[in-house]
């Protein structure tokens, strides 16, 4: 009798362990390890992560990095509107760097996406070609609406919310030389997206206030710090942008929305300077914080973006005046969330 119970007990840990193999080999197949590359105008990203290609979600981070590569910086001060070959170098050995460091994870692909300075030098194609040949990864450049969505995108997937709808959120992201605001509504029936696609961002806002407020001779000085007593005519400038480029119903969704801010400015940059609580701030936190680092110096404040870290508070503080907007959500997001799950 014990050896007949024995034997059916054997027969079914056979039969369960091969039940279970298909399913596990199919839990396998739906793994794959990604590289996503985020080329932006002012630092370059990259992440290594695990992606269920079969449920369309992100799993455990292998790698992430950055770097700050100016190329906005460097087209500014260009005579003919193109990329010098000294800031190629420093980007392809920034990028090189990080993809020779992704590879230890041996992704099954290393894609990315090229933002505003490549849309606007005269060489931003022929640059990312370059990119794309010498560091063996696979980077396109994509328009201001295309990098709206992929923000989207990426943010609503980094907050991890089950019966989240896209009408529920605006996403706001800050770039070196644009910024996207992007939200979604119905309109009989449809779901259509709407997007601001402005040209005010990190490094335009500190270059207006270096070239036109200060006067400085950008080759000799690029930093605009302390802005000092310029900070009422900076919010001032901000504000009447805002009040001329974004939409009646962007505003009034800035205000009944709730706002996410993703990418480096919302971050790094302003999280670093605030340190907010549940990673969300309030206008008030921003003014707080900007009325006092208007007078330091570069010597007094610390990281590797210090020449943009005021003038991103003042930017953030005129677009939430100007637009009402009560706090702000920071996510971990930039456009490589997006980029993984494509």
């Amino acid at each position: 009798m014990n050896k007949i119970l024995h034997s059916v007990l054997s027969l079914s840990v056979v039969f369960s362990t091969l039940t279970l193999l298909p399913a596990q080999a199919l839990a396998n197949r739906c793994i794959e390890n990604r590289a996503g590359i985020d080329m932006g105008s002012g630092s370059t990203k990259i992440q290594v992560t695990e992606v269920n290609i079969c449920q369309k979600t992100l799993g455990k981070v292998l790698y992430e990095d950055q770097r700050p590569v100016a190329y906005n910086a460097d087209l500014a001060k260009s005579g003919n509107n193109q990329l010098s070959e000294d800031i190629q170098q420093q980007g392809l050995t920034a990028l090189t760097d990080m993809v020779n460091k992704a590879n230890r994870f041996k992704p099954q692909r290393i894609t990315g996406v090229a933002t505003a300075v490549f849309r606007t030098a005269a060489n931003g194609q022929q640059v990312i070609d370059r990119f794309n040949q010498q560091a063996h990864v696979s980077l396109k450049i994509i328009s201001q609406q295309q990098e709206a969505e992929l923000g989207f995108l990426s943010a609503k997937t980094a907050l991890h919310e089950k019966n989240l709808k896209d009408e529920d959120l605006l996403v706001w992201d800050i770039g070196g030389g644009s910024m996207q605001m992007t939200t979604y509504r119905q309109q009989q029936g449809i779901k259509t997206v709407d997007i601001y696609q402005g040209k005010l961002a990190s490094v335009t806002l500190k270059d207006f206030i270096t070239d036109v407020l200060q006067n400085k001779n950008p080759q000799a000085d690029s930093t605009p710090n302390p802005i000092g007593s310029l900070r009422n005519t900076v919010l001032r400038y901000v504000n009447f942008y805002v009040r001329t480029h974004v939409s009646a119903q962007m505003k009034q969704d800035a205000q009944q929305k709730r706002v996410i801010g993703i990418g480096g400015v919302h971050g790094y940059s302003i999280s670093d300077q605030i340190h907010p609580l549940n990673h969300t701030y309030t206008l008030e936190d921003v003014q707080r914080v900007s009325k006092k680092n208007v007078w330091k110096g570069d010597s007094e404040l610390k990281g590797e973006y210090r020449t943009t870290d005021v003038s991103n508070l003042l930017l953030v503080e005129g677009f939430m005046q100007s637009l009402k907007i009560p706090k702000v959500t920071v996510v971990k997001a930039s456009l490589i969330q997006g980029i993984l799950l494509q």
